[in-house]
Order: C-alpha cells, then structure tokens, then sequence
C-alpha cells in the first residue's frame, strides 16, 4: 500500500477542505445574454435595411425579449418583410402595426434556449479559464433546477491569489472593433454638439483612456462617437497572447479566423484614413488609424495595461467571453492552514484507530502498538 500511495503529494488529490482555496456559488445573469440578443438583431435588420437603402423613422429596443420598426414606406413593405423574415424569422415572432411599424418579439423556445445556453456557456468559459490558470483538480458544474438552473459551483483548490481568480472568472471579456463617427471629445457635451446633443440612432458614446502609452504621456478620458455594429467580435478570435508594443510597453495581440480575417479586410479597404475603436467590456482601450487594407490575421491591443493586466486579458480572450455576467452569491476562502490541520488530524486519527486495532490482535505484546503509535 505504501509503494502505490508514493509520493502521496503527486497520488493523493487534496480537495478544497484539506488544500484550501476557493469556494463560490455563481448566478449567471441571463437576462444579459437575452438583452444582447435583442440588441444584436435590431441593429443587424437596421444594417440591413440601410445596405437596401429601405429608410425607416425608428429602430428601438422594448424590453429584453422585443424591438420596434416604425415608419417602413409603404412601397418597400414587402421587401422589408422578406428581410426581416429571411434572417431573424427563426427567432422573432413579426407583429404587424399601424403607419408601417412592426414589433419582432423572442419566440419563447428561443427565450428558454438563450437562457440554458448562456448558463452551459458559461460553465464551459470557466472551465478554460480556470485549467489556464493550473488549478489542479477544479470543480466547475451547475447548480439549481428548474427556475433556479441559473447558477454554477466552482471549487478551486490550491488557490492562493484569490482576488485575481475571482476577476478571471468574472471577467466578461468582451471584444468589439467599431468604426468611430465623432470624436474624440473631453466630455460627453462636446462630442453631440455637432449632432444638437442626440446620439444618433445608429450610433453609441463610449469613453475609455486612449491617450498614448508611450514612457511619461498622460491618460486623460476621452469620449468617443461610435458605430452600434461591431466590424470585428471576439467570436472572430482564434488565440491571444501577451506581447509589446512599440513602446515595449505590455500589449495583447490576437489572431483572427478566416471569417475574421475577410470582414477585417472589408472593413479596412473601405474606411482607409478613418480611426477604429478598440473595445473591451464597453470602454475604448485603443484608437488606431486605419492606414490601409489589412488582410492578416494577427492584430494587436495596445493600452495601459501591466504585464499581468495583459497576461490575465489574453487568458480571458483566448477563453471566450462569457455570455453574460455574473453575481457571486455565495464565497467561502478556506485557508491552507485550516487544511494542513485536517490533514493532521486525519493522519493522527489513522494512526490511532491502526493502534488500537494491533492492541486487540496482539494484547499480550503491548510494547508493539506503542512501537506504531511513535
């Protein structure tokens, strides 16, 4: 028994009580992943229908599951129909209004869908993320049923940086490349005054630090003007790394995929000499002017990042973005020291009840039990 259990550090696999580590109950948000659907596909029929040149007086969100066109001229009607229909219709249910509006509305097995796929999404993303991260024998399922199938147990044994696994794993890690409109501006006042203060139905502000990385410039928050449709996803990724940039400052480059790479090439070709916004969850890290037609695969992310800023940001790229975000219901850090004492008392206990047992076997020769017990 001794030669197969040898060395017991490489056969014996602690688990989280006797390790130590974290423990965490997650609630996956998937209300957000319905919302993004939503979003997405309104601004996919928008881009659509001005490709066709069909003008329309509003494309609005309702709620989390429905959206709205309003104004659809009468003479393109069917047209906008067989649009609408051809490239969402397995999704949205067309509800026809007065004055040329209709509301597109989540068909419910499509909702139930989206909301069981976000949770196993998510699993499926943390459990990259956290075999990136070296844990050996991690836990990563999910927990609940029925309405409360929304949640997910992670066990993370051997954690000693607490803090920068719970950011790992929570980290949406969104990547978005958009075409910048207006911009850059101090402030948000600045930016829409040329527009009479009203973002453009097509169009978004976000903010971000983008000012240079280069060795003593300073970072100043700007804001910025930008497309709703994203020209480039993290979905088009393939890897992710850390690397330098110019300034060999920490960056993160990225390797796009085939479908990646001609989107990439078609967006370039046809806007050479404007500025793309970089995107990560929502801010604006980095604003690159777009010198000519780009058809590789490798780009890169430059901004104020650490080395390990870049190292984790590269992880979570190279893992996929989560499809929604997450809330921590439940947290329980057990300290090693708390496991070293159980290990203790186990192997004490062990040794005790061995004691007793060749006590009983062999009760005339005392001094052998006293021989295992030292």
């Amino acid at each position: 028994a001794i030669v197969a259990f040898y060395p017991p550090q490489s056969k014996v696999r602690l688990g989280l009580d006797l390790k130590g580590g974290l423990h965490l109950v997650l609630q996956v948000k998937t209300d957000d992943a319905l919302k993004v659907e939503t979003e997405t596909t309104s601004e996919q029929l928008r881009e659509a229908l001005r490709q066709k040149g069909i003008t329309t007086s509003s494309v609005r969100v309702l709620s989390l599951t429905s959206f709205e066109v309003a104004g659809v001229p009468g003479d393109r009607d069917q047209e906008f129909r067989t649009i609408a229909d051809q490239q969402f219709g397995d999704s949205f249910n067309r509800e026809p209004g007065a004055n040329g509006t209709y509301t597109f509305r989540m068909k419910p097995n499509i909702e139930i869908q989206r909301r069981q796929l976000s949770v196993e999404q998510s699993v499926q993303t943390i459990e990259r993320r956290v075999n990136e991260l070296g844990v050996s024998e991690p836990v990563v399922a999910p927990y609940g049923t029925g309405a409360q199938a929304d949640k997910i147990i992670v066990q993370l044994p051997g954690v000693t940086d607490l803090t920068r696994a719970k950011e790992i794993i929570r980290s949406t890690a969104i990547l978005e490349l958009r075409l910048i409109e207006g911009g850059p501006a101090p402030d948000q006042a600045t930016l829409l005054a040329p527009s009479g203060g009203q973002v453009p139905a097509d169009m978004e502000v976000m903010s971000g630090s983008t000012g240079s990385t280069a060795p003593g410039a300073s970072a100043a928050t700007e804001f910025n003007l930008v497309r709703k449709v994203s020209a480039i996803t993290g979905r088009d990724l393939t890897n992710a790394r850390a690397t330098l940039d110019e300034y060999n400052a920490p960056a993160v480059g990225f390797t796009l995929n085939n479908n990646g790479v001609a989107k990439f090439s078609a967006v370039t070709a046809a806007n050479v000499g404007r500025i793309l916004a970089i995107i990560l969850d929502n801010k604006v890290v980095s604003t690159p002017r777009i010198e000519s037609a780009i058809n590789t695969a490798d780009a890169r992310i430059t901004g104020r990042f650490t080395q390990q800023e870049a190292n984790d940001l590269a992880l979570v790229l190279r893992s996929g973005a989560l499809p929604a975000s997450l809330t921590i219901l439940e947290q329980r850090e057990v300290g090693p020291t708390l496991g070293a004492d159980s290990v203790r008392a186990g192997v004490m206990a062990s040794l005790l009840a061995l004691d007793r047992k060749i006590t009983r076997l062999n009760s005339s020769h005392g001094y052998i039990s006293y021989a295992v017990f030292c």
